[in-house]
């Protein structure tokens, strides 16, 4: 007898960053980021919340884009 099963996810993080001074240029954060080790740090994340022994994690990235605005005064 097994108990099988799939969940599938579509996750959405939306970000808004104020630029300071210090940060790295915008195309080395994007590049990072989005580019970068946001997919596995999702996938850390949701392994720790699932037992290994009874399932694998795939997340995979459907589209990244990150962009600059103007800020926005309150």
């Amino acid at each position: 007898m097994r108990y099988k099963g799939k969940y599938v996810a579509l996750i959405e993080i939306d970000f808004d960053i104020e630029k300071s001074e210090g940060m790295l240029p915008f195309e080395e954060i994007k590049k990072k980021t989005v580019g970068g080790w946001l997919t596995d740090a999702i996938k850390d994340v949701i392994r720790g919340e699932v037992i290994e022994d009874y399932g694998t994690i795939a997340v995979t990235q459907q589209y990244a884009d990150m962009y600059e605005a103007e800020r926005q005064e309150e």
